[in-house]
């Protein structure tokens, strides 16, 4: 019996230096939850190769203060459910302290009340929910609100439309934008919740199409469901104009394959987050395809992916200890001295970053800054 205690107390004690990992030879290993399948994986797959880049090339310069940088990654599928149970695997067996990616709001709000209660650093890369602003106080995220999003989308709408019809995913992402847009917009608005399982939106789209609407607003979580929606207006020979959050404007591959139909249109707005046009993100792009043969296939992505692993390596290179989450947090309050690809970042008070996005309309061949 003794022999067997000091076996477990061994063992305790090498599973408590394990946790604590703090050997200077040990790597310093962190969580990475993002959609790796699903329709909303192109995301998360951009995200992994900019995380994995940024991580290679942090370890090339001699790590974080002499340790490595390691990454576990954890496929959250774009479901709250998903990532609650992946943030769970990672917290209490892989044990670690800070959690970063997380390309759908839904998975942050679905993580959010663990790390809360564990203590444990979240770092969105592209969520965006405006929820996501109150989540919690080690809740921080490098992409702007959506709050930013649906307010000028909706600004703008109302000095062309008095009526407006609505297809909306429900999910976090989607729903938010359309619940902020419905917010600011002056006029009527017709909708229509879609689950994300569904995929034939004939019998809604013939329903505002037989309304009087006068244009069209898209809030899906992802690309594949505006490619599906389109190709369907496309058939049923509605040349309604096309307002919406991002997701109509920046997969390239779903532009092209509609241009002829969106070019036809009198109008085809949408919200982005604008790719930074300056030498620190221009050499990123470079390094981004000369070790993946392209360029990253949402711009306006890849800059606050970069930024979320960049900015956690830039705190723990301040010799905070990295189980030492309190430190960690306040650090990132306090940030003052970290150049992101926008520019300087700050977190106010609730974790969120001061960007925010521009209205895009479709030219005839690509979508393009909306002049007023």
């Amino acid at each position: 019996m003794k022999k067997l205690l000091t076996i477990l107390s061994l063992s305790l004690l090498l599973l408590g230096c394990q946790w604590k990992n703090t050997d200077a030879d040990d790597p310093i290993v962190i969580g990475a939850i993002t959609p790796l399948s699903g329709e909303a994986a192109g995301y998360g797959l951009m995200e992994q190769n900019v995380t994995n880049l940024l991580v290679e090339e942090i370890n090339t310069n001699g790590g974080i203060n002499g340790r490595p940088l390691s990454v576990l990654w954890e496929d959250g599928k774009c479901n709250p459910g998903d990532a609650s149970r992946a943030a769970q695997k990672l917290i209490r067996v892989d044990q670690v302290s800070i959690i970063t990616g997380f390309s759908c709001s839904g998975s942050v709000l679905g993580v959010a009340p663990i790390s809360e209660k564990e203590k444990v650093i979240i770092m969105g890369a592209l969520s965006s929910s405006p929820e996501i602003t109150h989540a919690g106080d080690f809740v921080f995220r490098t992409f702007p609100s959506d709050s930013s999003q649906g307010k000028i989308l909706a600004e703008e709408a109302n000095k062309h439309f008095k009526k407006i019809g609505m297809i909306v995913e429900q999910s976090d992402y989607a729903l938010g934008i359309a619940e902020v847009f419905a917010e600011y917009f002056d006029g009527e608005i017709t909708k229509e919740e879609f689950i994300s399982s569904e995929s034939d939106f004939k019998t809604r789209i013939t329903k505002l199409k037989n309304s009087d609407i006068e244009a069209l607003f898209l809030s899906t979580q992802a690309p594949p469901k505006v490619d599906i929606i389109l190709k369907q207006l496309e058939e049923q020979g509605w040349s309604v104009p096309i307002w919406g959050n991002e997701m109509i404007a920046n997969d390239r591959e779903v532009v092209a394959r509609h241009a002829q139909f969106l070019g036809s249109l009198d109008s085809v707005v949408s919200a982005i987050l604008m790719p930074p046009e300056n030498e620190k993100f221009n050499n990123f792009v470079a390094r981004y395809e000369a070790k993946y043969g392209e360029n990253p296939k949402f711009m306006d992505y890849a800059g606050p992916a970069a930024d979320a692993i960049n900015v956690i390596a830039h705190v723990l290179r301040k010799g905070i200890d990295p189980i030492d989450t309190e430190s960690i947090r306040d650090a990132l309050y306090n940030l003052d001295d970290f150049e992101g690809m926008h520019g300087p970042v700050h977190f106010d008070k609730n974790g969120d970053v001061g960007l925010t996005h521009s209205l895009l309309r479709f030219d005839g061949e690509k979508f393009v800054p909306l002049e007023n």
